[in-house]
């Protein structure tokens, strides 16, 4: 392959990569509304901005920036900003929906026809017609609720020591009934004597005899 080939295919490579990158770049800065070879009605919400606050706007004209397809029912802030490089569409015929400076800077809905993209320039911004246009409404979200401190266990109740069984009474001594007498004693130890005497004058008469 001579040199000549090289540098003719190397043109056509670079030539077909400007062709078919150039409108995919145009295509994600029109915030995917439509296809590009397409136009029709279509509600965008985005921020409005001056056409010299985006790379591809017009001095005098609005752009519509960071859009993206409504409509939407509130949005969290009031105030908003754009990149250069953002996403962004250009506001055509901006009296229709008497747009005036004071929207600058804020969230608008715009509804109306969108232009279909022809242009391989990736700075060329897709037209959008004004039928309607409003400012989205404001919501402030509440403040995110304090995360609840987890809640410490209480300690299981100490069990309470078993109050001491008071002691058994003592058994009182038991007495015996008063029944018996001295008398039968003595009685008993008057007749064991009479014995004895006895006893004894009978052996001194058997030794006397």
């Amino acid at each position: 392959m001579t040199l000549q080939h090289v540098y003719g295919a190397t043109v056509a490579v670079l030539a077909f990569g400007v062709v078919t990158v150039g409108p995919a770049y145009a295509q994600r800065r029109d915030g995917n509304l439509l296809p590009q070879e397409q136009e029709g009605q279509v509600v965008a919400v985005g921020c409005l901005v001056r056409g010299t606050d985006v790379r591809g706007g017009k001095e005098g004209k609005y752009v519509l920036a960071r859009p993206k397809r409504g409509p939407v029912a509130s949005v969290p802030e009031a105030s908003c900003t754009a990149d250069p490089g953002a996403d962004a569409l250009m506001v055509d015929n901006p009296e229709k929906g008497n747009i005036t400076d004071s929207a600058v800077g804020r969230w608008v809905e715009i509804g109306g026809r969108l232009e279909k993209e022809t242009s391989t320039n990736p700075d060329n911004l897709r037209e959008l017609d004004v039928a309607t246009f409003k400012l989205v409404p404001v919501v402030v979200p509440p403040p995110p609720a304090p995360a609840r401190q987890p809640t410490a266990a209480a300690p299981p109740p100490t069990p309470q020591a078993a109050a001491p069984e008071p002691p058994a009474p003592a058994p009182e001594p038991r007495h015996l009934p008063k029944t018996a007498s001295q008398l039968p004693g003595i009685g008993l130890a008057g007749l064991l004597s009479l014995a004895a005497g006895l006893t004894l004058r009978s052996f001194r008469l058997q030794q006397r005899g």
